[in-house]
């Protein structure tokens, strides 16, 4: 019971913390005078500064062998380093400042998941039971600093990412786990897993899937604010989108013992887009608040099956690594990709047509995804490359 408490709020710390800063840092950024491709560039410099720190981290797992150590270093680092944020006005100095808080933020998610895995294989539970407090950690975050905000301002959503990533690091006290798989060089292992036909095809696939989910935190609050919401009414709406993920993130065993991964994959999917072309339409806020569960028909379903597929079709020596590159490739890219897309366009056209973009991103990965069902059923998990791959 204990283990199970420290890593509940392991994962609701973390995310209460990007919650607390990304759902409203497109805000922020446009107060204080940035343009929308300004806001674009500074997002996607953090998704792709994780694509770097990430693969680095790991390394640094590997030869020191003290991952629970490397998670608190990171995780203090990144959050002192956001202390510095509101005190910038100049784009080049903002811009270089926060790729440096995603640089030791890059640490946190693959270890943190790494460490929720072996936990409750070892507990006899799934990942999905501990990954649910992330996104009930996410909703409270948002709702509760989007209200604070309205009184104190914007600034404030830098303390809150710092003040939750500081107690997590003081409070989460596990012993460093025996995880063989985490040793693997890297490049080795990187070699051996994208000669693997399913896995680059689930990259690809969460690249297009998951980049508009990436992006989406940082640009609704855009959204709502054009169709006339109010900063409290952003908070609510997260509360509403992230918690419902988290019975989904619970449900998620069953639904795939029924429907199987790629199916549940698929319907998480189709329903994501549906939901991106409807935003882009302009709906009032107060219907995408009625429908808040879509978000955890969606996002709460992919995070869950996409990391089992990870898993699943992963060689077991390389589990770990496999989900390094699966967050740094998949969503990591995906998330530059509509990040800096997105920027562009909020600056030649407005935020619907970022949304319009969001649809089509998720459509061509639905693609994907049917191909990935076809393919994966006649194909087994065999290094050979086909020919038409």
């Amino acid at each position: 019971m204990e283990i199970l408490l420290q890593y509940r709020f392991l994962f609701g710390s973390i995310y209460f913390a990007i919650g607390a800063l990304y759902s409203l840092l497109a805000l922020y950024l446009e107060r204080i005078g940035f343009s929308g491709t300004q806001i674009g560039l500074i997002m996607s410099s953090g998704s792709l500064m994780l694509i770097f720190s990430q693969p680095f981290w790991g390394i640094v797992c590997d030869k020191t062998r003290k991952t629970v150590l490397v998670l608190k270093v990171s995780l203090i680092a990144a959050g002192v380093l956001a202390l510095s944020l509101p005190f910038v006005r100049g784009y080049l100095l903002f811009l270089i400042l926060y790729a440096a808080v995603h640089f030791f933020q890059g640490a946190n998610a693959p270890i943190s998941d790494t460490l929720g895995i072996t936990a409750a294989n070892r507990l006899g539970l799934t990942f999905g039971d501990f990954r649910q407090y992330g996104a009930i950690g996410f909703a409270i975050a948002v709702f509760t600093v989007s209200n604070i905000s309205e009184v104190v301002g914007l600034w404030i959503i830098f303390p809150f990412y710092f003040l939750a990533y500081l107690v997590a690091a003081i409070l989460f006290r596990q012993e460093e786990p025996e995880i063989t798989d985490m040793h693997v060089p890297l490049i080795p292992g990187l070699k051996q897993l994208i000669v693997l036909p399913r896995y680059r095809l689930i990259l690809a696939a969460t690249f297009f899937i998951f980049g508009p989910v990436v992006a989406n935190n940082n640009y609704y609050g855009l959204l709502f604010e054009f169709t006339g919401g109010t900063i409290a009414g952003i908070g609510l709406a997260f509360l509403l989108f992230s918690g419902s993920e988290a019975p989904f993130m619970k449900l998620s065993g069953k639904m795939i013992a029924r429907l199987g991964l790629i199916n549940t994959m698929m319907m998480a999917t189709s329903i994501s887009a549906v939901r991106w072309f409807w935003y882009s339409t302009g709906p009032e806020p107060k219907w995408m608040l009625i429908f808040f569960v879509i978000q955890g028909l969606s996002v709460g379903l992919y995070i869950v099956s996409g990391a089992q597929f990870v898993s699943e079709n992963a060689l077991p020596h390389l589990k770990t690594t496999a989900m390094t590159l699966y967050a740094s490739a998949g969503i990591g890219m995906g998330g530059i990709f509509c990040q800096f897309a997105g920027g562009i366009l909020l600056d030649f056209h407005n935020i619907l047509a970022v949304y319009f973009f969001f649809g089509v991103s998720t459509v061509i990965g639905f693609l994907i995804l049917c191909y990935l069902r076809y393919y994966a059923g006649r194909v087994s998990l065999d290094v050979k490359k086909p020919p038409f791959l």
